[in-house]
């Protein structure tokens, strides 16, 4: 059985992980990459140094560039600190610029780790210049001018008047490209659909890149980014070359949620693509994705045992709007007997760990993992509810998932849009599993996080093709007198 101190690493639900996702504009770093091994589980550690500050990709656990606090290097020694979450240092030692010998420290706890030159690798669906359509980086605002936005227009050349997809990110703030270890997904869409004659927008995330309105995000839902993507919509209403009624979305995984809210709030919207978006109500959804990740490293009776407890955290979250009475009682329910009478897998999930002989629990540990719950961004997320805003959705609807997903999971989500449209009468919608894709619609192995990176392909072309045809089949609809 696999050690569940390997989630001491940091506490991470699925794709919803808000990862930092900073730009880095302080140099050209150096990547290193080295495996951190926890009895049986080995997790690839991968870090980006430069000359002001390190930023860490945890593929396994979906972090992306979680930047360093304290990042310091004396001749030959490097320090690095994270704080927030993390809460973890690396000491190493660079050893001729080839390997860095180091420990990870976590939680009282001491990992070697030795750290190589990071192995590159390939993306041969990134399509490179020239194109033969129209690239156009553009500008504009919000209603109330608080946010300027920054994108790239791709339209086709040889017509005008042309349909358009804005594609919507996923959580975390991303660029324009939805770059993720290396891969560029938006841009192989966008490249993709503009030569099949569907003009695409996609636009840096608020924060990132030259989208402004990082000041924002601290109280930010998905709600708020439904208001940006309307900000979008507005705009290309605005331009005389874009088909004002063929305007349309597509949306991956946060990015599908949020399509949907759009799509219950307009009756413009043309089409909506899902692509491995939210059928079920939040909290399904981050119960799903905590179970799944359980099953890499404990074993099903104490799986069950903890999902009793953390759904009733997550319902004292959904029931107390206060954050600090719903920390106290979150440590009320777990503490005490509840816990104590567990197995040792158990308690060291909820932070018991072994002094002097004896059982302790770190409480404050404990009490900034469900913290994170109660950000503004998880709490939208946990109250989201599909049933307030499916049955409004007047537009043609594609939802798409991949077999292997384990973040979105297929069919808990596909079957949660068949059982809402369903029950409201909509027609226009239909749902596609696909065998053997993973969460980014890749040709997968295991479905997790961790060999994202490793594959080659960025999405599948059956699915590039199937969101091809399928947009220009309800445009042909719209255009049928």
């Amino acid at each position: 059985m696999r050690n569940i101190n390997i989630i001491l690493l940091v506490l991470l639900f699925g794709i919803f992980s808000c990862s930092s996702r900073e730009q880095d504009n302080k140099g050209t770093s150096t990547d290193w990459e080295g495996l951190l091994k926890v009895n049986e589980l080995e997790l690839k550690l991968i870090f980006k140094l430069n000359n002001e500050r390190c930023l860490l990709d945890v593929p396994a656990q979906a972090v992306q560039d979680y930047p360093s606090s304290k990042y310091e290097i004396f001749g030959d020694s490097i320090k690095i600190t994270f704080s927030g979450m993390m809460k973890a240092s690396f000491v190493g030692i660079n050893q001729k610029d080839t390997l860095i010998v180091g420990k990870w420290t976590q939680m009282g706890k001491i990992y070697p780790i030795n750290l190589k030159r990071k192995r590159e690798y390939l993306r041969t669906q990134n399509p490179t210049p020239p194109f033969p359509y129209n690239v156009e980086n553009v500008s504009y605002f919000n209603e109330d001018k608080s946010i300027k936005f920054g994108g790239t227009l791709t339209t086709p050349r040889e017509e005008t008047n042309y349909p358009v997809a804005i594609l919507i990110s996923g959580s975390g703030q991303e660029d324009r490209d939805e770059t993720l270890f290396g891969h560029k997904p938006f841009l192989v869409i966008a490249d993709y659909l503009t030569r099949q004659g569907i003009a695409v927008l996609r636009i840096d995330d608020r924060g990132v890149g030259q989208t402004t309105g990082k000041e924002t995000l601290v109280n930010a839902t998905s709600l708020d980014f439904a208001m940006d993507v309307i900000a979008g919509i507005e705009y290309l209403k605005n331009r005389k070359d874009i088909n004002p009624d063929q305007i349309g979305l597509i949306g991956h995984s946060e990015g599908g949620l949020i399509a949907s809210i759009v799509g219950a709030k307009r009756n413009d919207v043309a089409f909506i693509v899902s692509l491995a978006g939210v059928g079920v109500n939040g909290e399904k959804l981050i119960l799903s994705q905590i179970e799944k990740s359980l099953q890499l490293t404990v074993t099903s009776p104490s799986i069950d045992t903890i999902m009793v407890f953390e759904k009733k955290a997550i319902d004292i979250i959904n029931q107390e709007r206060t954050d600090r009475l719903a920390e106290i009682t979150i440590m009320q329910q777990l503490m005490g007997k509840r816990i104590t009478n567990q197995d040792s897998i158990v308690k060291k999930y909820f932070g018991m760990e072994i002094k002097d002989g004896f059982e302790s629990y770190n409480f404050k540990t404990l009490g900034e993992r469900y913290k994170r719950l109660m950000l503004p961004w998880y709490r939208y997320l946990l109250s989201y509810n599909p049933e307030e805003f499916l049955p409004k959705i007047k537009a043609p609807f594609l939802a798409l998932n991949g077999e292997m997903d384990k973040q979105v999971l297929a069919d808990l989500n596909l079957n949660g849009f068949k059982n809402t449209f369903d029950e409201c009468g909509k027609g226009n919608y239909k749902t596609i599993n696909y065998s053997g894709l993973n969460h980014f619609f890749q040709h997968c192995k295991t479905g997790y996080y961790d060999e994202v990176e490793t594959i080659e392909e960025t999405i599948s072309p059956e699915v590039l093709n199937d969101i091809s045809a399928w947009i220009k089949e309800q445009i042909g609809k719209n255009n049928t007198p």
